[in-house]
């Protein structure tokens, strides 16, 4: 079925906001750059471009009337708590992890933000989408920030969604160019490199202003288990009380950020045209067509007071803090506070240090103070992707080249298998996946304090994307964090990455000792090769 509203077209970019078309733009000379000019003279004449807004409301988020249940749940679980104590519940279960969004969206009454890099609109984008168009038909303000790069050849949905009168959609850092031609978007990105590079990763939603999920998931299926070809291990907090107002905050700067920009202006594009009508249609049809795949959620809003009960008995408190990159998107101050901060927590460990990174790319930092952590017997474990995991091959072509000198400085080092069996835990029956693969981002830190973020440990996360995260200091809640880890590295579902007596690479597993790096597919270790023959290090 064709669909006209899509959130976002899948491979065009990946998680990281890196493709390898773009990967060569890097690389053009002058030539390039003059064919470039041609082409966009060539190209332009007929194709929709960027409107220019009129106007661009600011707003804000408010705390709501105290009798709505979001804010009476958050005051009475907190009750007699000391101030600034908030409540986190993790979310490893990427059917637990649609769950609680589908609650917050049903039972917000107020307002509803959601901040993301990738909204697809395959199921579970649907899925969600429709509860966010019911909670919208009650009266409740949706603001929906998506980055744009997911976003080109989308306009339909985004100015049909934005002509629902409680619904406003911000694109952030959109391309001028709106024809959704890859080939036209790296023309435009060749000539407006220093811009377009930096995207916006961060991912959150924040109900009536006392609820909110951070963490590693964007909206689409293999992120919380409806994805044949693979699904991901991935990790969410949810978080209510005193942390939900400060994501909020987080968000509005985003927001009425002057790179956030206003959906509405696309209608110019379709005068005349009831574009809400058809998103409503297409996402009607398309749960309705796929009501098999979806047996694990109710695609009616439900009553979720088994759940609240649940949150009732396993929330663990503690206080937290939000910390974020600056949206200096164009500017010569990269955004890299975010980083910074965790140079800071991880420098000041003193037993242990867990990491959970998706895509792993140490630069000059991590090399300087790893080995005075590990001198000072700081235990440092990394686990990461292998190339049978990876979703993004070129990604490993630059961390398979910092192996043995991570391994011999000490660092523990693990790969997660494609075959893991913790899979079935993080498949949505009654989907199979055919592949696993990791995206969480976790720090645990001496099983005290756990950052739960959108930050991979790649010089793209650290100097290039805007990304957001929690600090929480709760012992409880780092030591679950942590078995959840540690569990993640046994055997059966990592291989510890190892160097023999020849100074080789090899991958252990038990008793299992392999000595050519698992994969599963040519293509992967063909890519893997071919972009290993690069420098693109800083653009990964």
């Amino acid at each position: 079925m064709q669909r006209s509203m899509h959130l976002m077209r899948s491979g065009r970019m990946n998680d990281t906001g890196w493709s390898a078309c773009q990967g060569k733009l890097y690389r053009a000379d002058h030539l390039l750059i003059i064919l470039w000019l041609v082409l966009v003279m060539v190209t332009s004449y007929g194709c929709q471009s960027l409107p220019k807004p009129e106007t661009k409301t600011v707003s804000y988020a408010h705390d709501p009337l105290p009798e709505r249940k979001l804010a009476v749940i958050a005051a009475d679980f907190l009750n007699g708590t000391p101030s600034g104590t908030s409540g986190f519940l993790s979310l490893l279960r990427n059917d637990e992890a649609m769950r609680w969004r589908l609650l917050l969206a049903d039972l917000a009454e107020e307002t509803l933000d959601m901040q993301y890099f990738i909204w697809k609109g395959d199921l579970a984008g649907d899925l969600l989408m429709d509860r966010v168009l019911r909670a919208a038909d009650r009266g409740v303000r949706v603001r929906l920030l998506v980055d744009d790069i997911h976003l080109l050849g989308e306009d339909r949905g985004v100015a049909g969604l934005s002509q629902h009168p409680q619904i406003e959609v911000r694109l952030f850092n959109p391309a001028k160019g709106r024809s959704g031609s890859s080939v036209l978007y790296g023309i435009e990105f060749l000539g407006n490199v220093k811009e377009l590079n930096h995207r916006m990763h961060n991912k959150l939603i924040v109900a009536d202003n006392r609820f909110s999920i951070v963490g590693g998931r964007n909206i689409g299926n293999e992120y919380f288990g409806l994805n044949p070809k693979q699904n991901f291990v991935d990790f969410d907090v949810l978080a209510l009380g005193p942390i939900a107002q400060e994501v909020s905050m987080s968000f509005d700067l985003f927001w009425n950020d002057q790179w956030s920009y206003p959906g509405e202006t696309l209608q110019q594009n379709f005068k005349g045209q009831d574009l809400l009508s058809e998103v409503r249609e297409v996402v009607r049809q398309h749960l309705a067509d796929n009501q098999e795949l979806l047996v694990a959620f109710q695609q009616q809003p439900q009553d979720w007071n088994a759940y609240l009960e649940k949150l009732s008995r396993d929330m663990i408190l503690g206080r937290a803090r939000v910390t974020y990159d600056h949206p200096l998107v164009g500017e010569d101050i990269l955004p890299e506070q975010l980083a910074q901060t965790l140079d800071v927590l991880t420098i000041n460990a003193e037993k242990e240090i867990l990491v959970s990174t998706p895509y792993f790319i140490p630069d000059d930092v991590f090399y300087k103070f790893a080995p005075e952590l590990i001198s000072k017997g700081v235990r440092a474990v990394i686990l990461t992707n292998s190339l049978g995991s990876t979703n993004h091959p070129i990604v490993h072509s630059g961390y398979k080249k910092h192996r043995k000198r991570v391994i011999k400085m000490g660092v523990e080092l693990y790969e997660m298998r494609h075959d893991a069996p913790m899979r079935e835990d993080f498949d949505t029956p009654p989907v199979e996946s055919k592949a696993f693969g990791l995206h969480a981002k976790l720090v645990v830190i001496d099983r005290k304090t756990t950052f739960v973020s959108t930050l991979n440990w790649d010089p793209r996360s650290t100097y290039l994307n805007t990304e957001l995260g929690l600090i929480i200091e709760s012992p409880a809640l780092a030591e679950a964090v942590a078995a959840d880890i540690e569990a993640a590295l046994q055997p059966e579902n990592s291989w510890r990455v190892k160097l023999d007596d020849q100074d080789q690479l090899i991958w252990v597993s038990g008793e299992t000792v392999v000595r050519k790096e698992p994969a599963r597919t040519f293509g992967q270790r063909f890519q893997s090769g071919f972009f290993g023959l690069f420098n693109l290090d800083n653009q990964l």
